[in-house]
């Protein structure tokens, strides 16, 4: 009986002729990086599965059975490229600065390496390559994966302890976070509203932060 491990190499030696990938893994980092290619030369939307599949050196059913659509694609192109930026912008949670200010720092500190990465700068290019890559992120599992993993614990503490408001979902919250970082990536704030870092502070944090205490009833 064959394994399903020299059955997989089998299927590999099939689709990648003499130049084979020793794993699913190195498969899939072979076909991101032609996709990387392509945007750099067409463009975000004008990349086709054909493209990736030409400039990876395989049949375009190869690409499909790694990555089942083009979004599929974009979206794994954009988590690869995200995560070392996220993974930088993660110590700013590790202070002892309130929440707001942590979450200020760390999304400055995420822009900022978003904008110095070649690979977001083609994702996130403004126009018809950023919503691409917007709606393919937030439709991905991954995303929401590793997103979560970098906010979600710092975010659900911060509730706990009253700093951010309770009255909304933290999923929903979070989804928030992550549009206004994508428009922000895409459009950095203008002068005359504080930069950035003001639109943050002025929108972002102000629809997040918990309400002060009302007066205390007397009745």
């Amino acid at each position: 009986m064959v394994s399903a491990e020299r059955q997989d190499a089998g299927e590999r030696n099939t689709h990648w002729g003499t130049n084979v990938p020793t794993s699913d893994d190195e498969a899939r980092e072979r076909l991101l990086d032609a996709a990387d290619a392509c945007y750099a030369e067409r463009g975000v939307a004008r990349t086709r599965i054909d493209h990736i599949a030409q400039v990876a050196g395989v049949h375009r059913t190869t690409v499909y059975s790694y990555f089942p659509s083009k979004s599929a694609i974009i979206s794994a192109s954009f988590v690869r490229s995200a995560r070392s930026v996220l993974t930088a912008a993660k110590a700013n949670f590790h202070t002892d600065e309130p929440f707001t200010e942590q979450l200020i720092k760390a999304t400055l500190h995420g822009l900022q390496g978003t904008r110095n990465s070649p690979a977001m700068a083609l994702l996130l290019r403004p126009g018809e390559s950023a919503g691409l890559t917007m709606h393919a992120a937030m439709a991905s599992e991954e995303w929401h994966a590793l997103a979560g993993e970098t906010l979600g614990p710092p975010l659900a503490q911060a509730v706990a302890d009253g700093h951010v408001r309770a009255d909304v979902p933290i999923e929903a919250i979070l989804r928030w976070i992550w549009r206004v970082s994508f428009s922000l990536a895409t459009e950095p704030g203008a002068p005359h509203d504080g930069g950035d870092e003001g639109v943050l502070r002025n929108f972002l944090i102000a629809s997040v932060i918990a309400p002060p205490p009302g007066p205390p009833n007397r009745n």
